[in-house]
């Protein structure tokens, strides 16, 4: 489902899904990995490359004892195996992770649903929080096994090792798979089995994965696929090249461009590299950027006088195609700005200056990676922070990759909440509310819901508009839809800060319509449970908040009326309604609403007197103070009613 056109109206940009809108393309590969949709799980445990008996361990384990350790350094095959076990059992995978606020209630972040198997990566917890994990994991365990479901922890030994553990699951110790089936096994995704038999067992490739990890087969295989050869006698060397990251080829280069008369010739390398595929004048007005930026002599004339731009591009192993600049090797322009990243530390500061200040996709995505690579946070908040101002849209994308990354997500989903509750920038504010509005709420919903919660709590206008655009756009999703309506309800039950925007919140989200007219709340049939008492718990709240009546009483008219006219189930509202009154004041409240409903309604042969009376009874029925006794009675009893 695309992002409605109000959530792009209101906050600019949307994520959904892997499909990043307005943002980074780095963003799709990352959320590919996190996704658990029933397509994804058969792809994995199409990839996967068991060693030994490692998972029938795990499944034995898992099945007899509700729990299991996957323990093994990260890329080491833990998230394929924990998806497998999932996959074998019979259940359904979903992410667990345990939040910085869940510190002083840890059980609130151990969810517990029929039929799942819940991948807690204690890499992505707070680490204030494990040994508070672990003495709950033994009695969340036994209450997961109850429904039918089970944990899977994936753990390093000193990961591990943090845990207060009072009932210690059984711990299988993940050994690395065979890099070649690794490496086989993803080459046959794109190849034949006779090509990628062939590459398997040509020498050079075989001599890099006696030396490689799991990852790197995994790596090495996407380089195959990304050159185009078919078979290693036509590219293994070039291959192997970008796998090395051009090392020596680049060893070479930049000895031979030492002299200052090289320079531009250095900062034109640097160009393409960061702006790869963009229009050739907009390479070469960066690199007069760049040159003035850290005191590089132009050649002169500036373009007027000497060589072209195709002699400039060759000197820089580039072409221009089709009018833009491009590398002749494959991955070159990363290897580039690694190269120089790693060798020249103090030209650091002025390469993350100069990227930020280029405005394209292509530098968030180098920024991003840089970040990935070297462990570095500050790298993304530092970007994050000047763009959400100029690029809000290229800043929400950065954060959603980052926050959802092994490598940076926890640090950066920490960011976040520091943000969200004590950020003085309104434009960061909104960047928060859009990330908590894309892919992070699929896998971090948790998270995502609390963020928006301080958010809310803020009272900015700006940032009110935010949170509600991302909150109608979170209703959209069918998996989110009642954990968002349960999250507002609990926004509007608090008491503090939120209150007000979440009973604004409910209110607008059940005035939604889809494409077809349709409200977008309503559920379609009685079956579904979890949204039918949220919503109850939602009227509720919102029939009592003084300052909304006239405005609750506007929209719970409209779902009387789509009712009457045959537009929404019937039998779900005799549901919402009634369960919404817990108290006399309640039933007091929805009964004179719906009376004058029926009342003033126009004289055009809608039978809503049948439906007045149907909830009349419902609302009779569930009221513990007179059981039995139904305002229906007094209703048909009424002079001028025609039951």
């Amino acid at each position: 489902m695309q992002p409605t056109a109000e959530f792009y109206d209101r906050v600019g940009m949307a994520l959904v899904g892997s499909v990043v809108h307005g943002g980074i393309t780095l963003v799709g590969k990352l959320v590919a990995t996190r996704r658990l949709d029933p397509q994804d799980v058969a792809r994995l445990r199409a990839l996967y490359v068991p060693d030994s008996d490692t998972l029938e361990r795990a499944v034995i384990a898992a099945r007899d004892r509700g729990a299991v350790v996957l323990c093994a350094e990260p890329g080491s095959g833990r998230r394929i195996t924990a998806v497998s076990v999932a996959a074998d059992l019979g259940l359904v995978p979903e992410w667990l992770t345990i939040d910085q606020i869940d510190q002083d209630d840890v059980r609130a972040g151990m969810q517990r649903e029929a039929g799942k198997a819940y991948l807690l990566n204690l890499q992505e917890s707070d680490p204030d929080v494990l040994p508070a994990v672990g003495r709950e994991l033994g009695d969340y365990i036994t209450r997961l096994r109850e429904v039918g479901s089970c944990l899977v922890v994936l753990a390093t030994g000193q990961e591990l090792g943090a845990l207060d553990l009072a009932v210690v699951p059984e711990v299988v110790k993940l050994r690395p798979s065979d890099r070649r089936r690794v490496f086989l096994a993803h080459l046959e995704q794109w190849f034949s089995p006779d090509e990628a038999s062939a590459w398997v067992h040509d020498q050079r490739i075989g001599a890099a994965l006696d030396d490689a990890s799991t990852q790197d087969a995994v790596t090495l295989a996407e380089h195959v696929h990304e050159s185009g050869h078919r078979a290693p006698h036509l590219g293994a060397d070039e291959v192997l090249a970008a796998y090395h990251h051009w090392e020596t080829e680049l060893k070479g280069w930049f000895s031979a461009t030492q002299e200052p008369s090289h320079g531009y010739r250095r900062a034109l390398l640097l160009a393409v590299a960061a702006l790869e595929g963009a229009p050739v004048g907009r390479v070469f007005s960066a690199t007069d950027r760049l040159c003035e930026a850290v005191g590089i002599d132009h050649p002169p004339g500036r373009g007027l006088i000497g060589p072209g731009i195709r002699t400039h591009l060759q000197q820089v192993n580039a072409t221009c195609v089709d009018g833009t600049a491009v590398f002749e090797r494959p991955r070159y322009g990363s290897a580039v700005l690694d190269h120089v990243w790693a060798d020249r530390p103090n030209f650091q500061e002025h390469l993350t200056t100069w990227l930020r200040g280029l405005d394209d996709d292509r530098p968030a995505e180098i920024l991003l990676r840089l970040a990935m690579d070297n462990r570095l946070p500050d790298l993304v908040v530092g970007t994050v922070e000047e763009w959400a101002g100029r690029n809000p849209d290229r800043a929400a994308g950065m954060l959603t990759a980052a926050a959802m990354s092994d490598e940076l997500g926890r640090a950066l989903r920490g960011k976040m909440y520091q943000w969200a509750k004590t950020g003085p920038n309104e434009a960061l504010l909104v960047v928060v509310a859009m990330v908590c509005g894309g892919p992070l709420a699929d896998t971090f919903d948790r998270i995502a819901f609390t963020r928006l919660r301080h958010l809310a709590g803020r009272r900015l206008q700006r940032v009110d508009a935010a949170v509600l655009a991302v909150l109608a756009e979170l209703v959209t999703r069918p998996q989110l839809r009642a954990r968002t309506i349960a999250e507002v309800v609990k926004w509007a039950e608090s008491g503090g800060r939120a209150q007000a925007a979440a009973t604004e919140a409910f209110l607008h989200l059940s005035g939604l319509r889809s494409a077809n007219g349709s409200l977008v709340l309503v559920p379609e049939s009685t079956r579904e449970a979890p949204l039918i008492t949220a919503l109850a718990d939602g009227w509720r709240a919102v029939l009592r908040a003084p300052e909304r009546t006239a405005e609750a009483k506007r929209v719970a008219v409209e779902w009387l009326e789509d009712v009457a006219q045959g537009r929404a189930n019937g039998d779900v509202i005799c549901q919402i309604f009634p369960r919404a009154c817990r108290s006399s004041m309640d039933t007091g409240l929805l009964t004179r609403l719906v009376w004058h409903w029926s009342q003033s309604a126009p004289d055009d042969g809608v039978d809503r007197e049948g439906l007045c009376v149907q909830l009349m009874r419902r609302i009779g029925e569930s009221d513990r103070l007179t059981p039995g006794l139904s305002p229906a009675y007094d209703v048909e009893g009424t002079p001028g009613w025609d039951s």
